[in-house]
């Protein structure tokens, strides 16, 4: 009889599960079997068992309830199953946390142990839970910048309130480099004796653009023959990154200049070398990294490496949008993409992309690089 009494219970508590769903965030009063408002009024003229106790509905639409019933607790977390157990039920179990951040760290401690923890940029509740090994606190390392939002979960289900927090970047005019800080975009950094303008820090690697230009102005295509691209009067090769007189300047004679140690550093980054693939949001592929082909599910078969480069049309957006101070990527200097066939790009002083640039005009050079970390 007893086991029956249970079946019942579970599915009548199913049964108002599927009712609870509907209705908005909030606390709720079972009482002898029918819902109510937090100010006592009833919802529905629905009974489901007997039994008194609390329901809570988070804005996430998830639902928690316990409920003493028969000299049993009728009892579901947030992101459980319902139980029955041969007790009273106590009060919602609640999951306490406070947060430290001190740059790219940012320590958790909490009242339980044996959390798991899910991470958002929006506060939506979606996202992967992670089970990660601890002792007292929990760490992260995070270059997530602008809000984050994070959330716990015990073995039972019981999830914490929300967390909002901000990564703290440290903005810098005058710093030696090191890999252990976080730093904020547009801040200046000194690297073999070079001083360069952070445009993105990230997990794995840094990517940052030289301050000032290189001495030389430079052309993309020569006016005459050789083995990069030209455009002669009755011939021509045309452009790509592999033909490009500015990527053999960056790498190699630019290069050469750098210190061994400095050297080691560099990330060879492959880039798209198709100039007439219009296949990137029906804009030409040319120039842009694997990694921005990739996030982007664009399409390119053909690539070429290299450890120094300049700086690209999404990488260009992407730092205009997260550095304040635009003075630090202003100027006129040449950018590797190319929208038209035989034309090249080039970012001008009014913080805007020039896209029928003639590939033989010399322009500054502002070598873009990116530095791999040793992540832990």
């Amino acid at each position: 009889m007893g086991r029956y009494k249970n079946i019942h219970t579970i599915n009548k508590s199913k049964e108002m599960l599927e009712y609870l769903y509907t209705l908005k965030e909030g606390n709720y009063i079972y009482k002898d079997g029918f819902i109510y408002s937090e100010n006592g009024s009833l919802l529905k003229e629905k009974y489901y068992f007997n039994g008194n106790g609390n329901i809570n509905i988070d804005k996430y639409k998830n639902v928690r309830f316990k409920i003493n019933s028969n000299k049993k607790c009728v009892s579901k977390t947030y992101l459980g199953n319902i139980e029955i157990l041969d007790n009273n039920c106590d009060d919602f179990e609640n999951i306490d946390v406070e947060i430290i951040r001190n740059n790219k760290i940012i320590s958790f401690s909490s009242n339980k142990t044996n959390l798991e923890y899910m991470l958002s940029n929006s506060d939506d509740f979606k996202g992967i839970w992670i089970k990660q090994d601890y002792e007292d606190n929990i760490i992260l390392k995070t270059y997530s910048a602008g809000d984050n939002y994070i959330w716990f979960k015990d073995k039972d289900g019981n999830i914490s309130d929300v967390i909002k927090f901000e990564v703290d970047c440290l903005l810098t005019n005058d710093s030696n480099y090191d890999e252990n800080l976080f730093y904020c975009s547009g801040s200046k950094l000194n690297i073999d004796s070079i001083e360069w303008v952070v445009l993105e820090d990230t997990n794995n690697e840094i990517t940052l653009m030289k301050s000032t230009p290189i001495d030389e102005k430079l052309p993309q295509c020569l006016e005459t023959e050789s083995n990069f691209c030209y455009y002669a009067k009755d011939s021509n090769l045309p452009y790509k990154w592999s033909n490009s007189y500015i990527n053999y300047y960056l790498n190699s004679v630019f290069y050469d200049s750098l210190s061994e140690s400095f050297k080691n550093t560099l990330e060879e980054k492959s880039i798209c070398d198709e100039y007439d693939n219009y296949s990137c949001n029906n804009e030409n592929c040319g120039g842009l990294t694997i990694d921005t082909i990739n996030k982007y599910n664009y399409s390119c078969k053909n690539y070429t490496k290299s450890k120094i480069r300049i700086i690209s049309y999404d990488e260009y957006n992407r730092a205009y949008k997260l550095i304040d101070d635009k003075d630090c990527i202003r100027g006129n200097y040449y950018a590797i993409n190319s929208y038209e066939k035989d034309k090249g790009t080039s970012v001008q002083y009014s913080d805007e992309f020039y896209i029928l640039e003639d590939l033989t005009n010399k322009l500054d050079i502002r070598p873009v690089i990116s530095i791999s970390k040793n992540v832990d």
